[in-house]
């Protein structure tokens, strides 16, 4: 029997993956946008899903029906030695996707290359250190060479 995995992990991954086939699919804006606001996605569900592995709540304590912000999460994971050395990255990958969602950014490839990268480097991590989890097991291997290309 296969181990069943936590549904806010499985989101995580399909949304990295859908985001990582906007990516890889062309250079429009629709499609850095969209591989921005996915692959952001896929990050703060998997902070959240430590949280709860963790034995936090996702829910906001005063609202059950809204989750935590990510920064709530990266709080609650501060507070349990969780380390996120790549928060910095990760905190300017999110204000992107919030200047995309809320202030009609037009995120160029080059910039969305940097924030795809950065963001699948720390996922790849977090999935395997945090939650024991291996990415090559989960997302086409196409987009991982995509990124990370072997060295010879």
């Amino acid at each position: 029997m296969s181990k069943r995995i936590p549904p806010l992990l499985r989101s995580s991954v399909e949304f990295l993956e859908h985001g990582l086939w906007h990516f890889f699919r062309s250079q429009t804006t629709s499609d850095m946008k969209f591989a921005i606001l996915h692959t952001d996605q896929a990050v703060e569900l998997i902070l959240k899903e430590k949280v709860r592995a963790l034995g936090g709540s996702i829910y906001k304590t005063n609202n059950r029906k809204e989750t935590i912000s990510v920064w709530t999460a990266y709080d609650f994971l501060n507070s349990k030695k969780c380390p996120i050395p790549e928060k910095p990255d990760l905190e300017i990958l999110h204000e992107e996707r919030n200047n995309i969602q809320h202030k009609f950014s037009n995120p160029s490839p080059e910039d969305a290359g940097f924030f795809i990268e950065k963001a699948v480097a720390f996922l790849k991590r977090f999935y395997k250190d945090e939650l024991g989890i291996a990415i090559e097991n989960h997302i086409p291997q196409e987009y991982l060479d995509g990124l990370f290309p072997k060295k010879p």
